[in-house]
């Protein structure tokens, strides 16, 4: 079953990229790039890694789009769970790539930032691919992106501003709570999908039925 969910998406292609981050990043992850910012300025600079683990955190989504998306709206609960599981692995993966390739080649001290940056980007993907479709769920992160880069910093380059949490320190609290409370968000999205929706509708309409059942044969038993 595995091997059937596969073998309409792009995993080869998505497995590859992941890879090739971690590649990029071990090798480049430190270097700078300039950007343009709302700064005194008018620039500033931002490392590979950041521009990267948006990235490698929207990757696995993409496991979810599918030629078949409406056929597959159908599947089961073990459909659905072998999805939820492909998702997982998929995540695990591509987080694995980049944080080993920081810890070797950039410094051990940035993981903290990236796994704080991969929880954010994910649950944004996810929004995104529930809002827009699974195909766009890169749309929301990499727009975002663009806002934290633009406005991220202070007037002066040296601070920034505390919404910007892919560089903000790894004992900042706030950047934290907002990474967790998109993952969370994120999640949430996927998990509130139409299939599970009509579920509970089924069984919430399912129930009233069962209890006026319920109530009726024991209403005849009584009578007898």
């Amino acid at each position: 079953m595995v091997g059937t969910y596969l073998l309409v998406r792009k995993w080869r292609w998505l497995l590859t990229v992941m890879v090739l981050i971690g590649v990029v990043v071990g090798g480049w992850g430190a270097f700078e790039a300039p950007t343009p910012a709302a700064t005194d300025t008018g620039g500033a600079t931002v490392e590979f890694w950041r521009l990267l683990a948006v990235a490698s955190a929207s990757l696995p989504v993409l496991t979810l789009a599918s030629p078949m998306e409406a056929l597959e709206a159908a599947g089961g609960t073990a459909y659905h769970r072998l999805r939820s599981m492909v998702l997982g692995a998929a995540f695990a993966c591509s987080s694995g790539c980049i944080l080993t390739a920081a810890a070797v080649g950039v410094d051990p001290a940035v993981t903290p930032l990236i796994v704080r940056a991969l929880l954010a980007w994910f649950g944004l993907a996810l929004v995104s691919g529930r809002v827009l479709g699974w195909n766009y769920s890169w749309i929301l992160p990499w727009g975002a992106l663009s806002v934290l880069l633009y406005w991220g910093h202070s007037s002066s380059t040296r601070d920034y501003r505390w919404w910007e949490f892919s560089a903000q320190p790894a004992g900042h609290l706030p950047s934290w709570l907002l990474a967790g409370g998109l993952f969370a968000a994120g999640v949430a999205a996927y998990a509130l999908s139409p299939w599970r929706l009509h579920r509970l509708t089924s069984s919430s309409a399912a129930s009233p039925a069962d209890d006026t059942a319920a109530f009726s044969t024991d209403t005849d038993k009584a009578a007898h």
